[in-house]
């Protein structure tokens, strides 16, 4: 009797084990850079729940310089370039992220919220493994409000130039896969269970 039960409590276990594996849903985490409006520190760290990311300004490659929140309603708020005359990323300069963090977490997807784009007004996005440096670039002439970043191997930095005219960067949405707290329950189900099949069969022999 001892040993049917247990298979059972190991046969359950089993069970419980792979109805554990873990459940992952998409959680997206934002990004946003206007909580402070005026002079922003360049490089300076937001963080948004778990995750951080780092912001730095550039007036052209390896030339760092303070960056600007800016809030003039619908269509006209994110962080620019303090030294542009409307505080936009414009010209050579450019708003370089260090993703080094948020990728540590294996995010699905990471898009860029680009605002203040005007008729005949674009953008450029690149990508690098050096701070202050622009080497690869992911997307040239864009007008689209939102830019789907996808970083090559080895690559922890993004950045946003200007094309023509001006622009700002509004925020970051990252999209990360998150374990559901069911697959914990179900596991110490299944070890309880199993302890408890013992202790039965303890019990049932003489």
């Amino acid at each position: 009797m001892l040993k049917t039960l247990s298979k059972f409590g190991l046969l359950l276990l089993g069970v419980c084990l792979l109805s554990a594996a873990p459940v992952f849903a998409d959680s997206t985490t934002t990004f946003t850079f206007i909580g402070t409006l005026g002079p922003v520190a360049s490089p300076t760290t937001f963080t948004a729940g778990s995750l951080s990311l780092v912001a730095a300004g550039y007036l052209s490659p390896g030339m760092e310089t303070g960056m600007w929140a800016k809030n003039r309603g619908p269509g006209e708020a994110g962080l620019g370039i303090a030294s542009e005359p409307q505080h936009e990323i414009a010209g050579t300069q450019f708003i370089q992220l260090d993703l080094t963090n948020i990728l540590a977490a294996h995010p699905s997807s990471i898009v860029l919220s680009v605002q203040s784009i005007q008729a005949g007004e674009n953008y450029n996005v690149w990508a690098s493994n050096s701070a202050g440096m622009n080497l690869t670039q992911l997307g040239a002439n864009q007008t689209g409000a939102t830019f789907n970043v996808i970083l090559p191997p080895g690559d922890n930095f993004v950045s946003l130039v200007a094309g023509a005219g001006n622009v700002l960067l509004d925020d970051v949405d990252v999209t990360t896969p998150t374990p559901e707290p069911s697959s914990a329950g179900l596991l110490l189900f299944g070890l309880a269970a199993l302890v408890g099949a013992g202790t039965l069969g303890k019990k049932l022999i003489p």
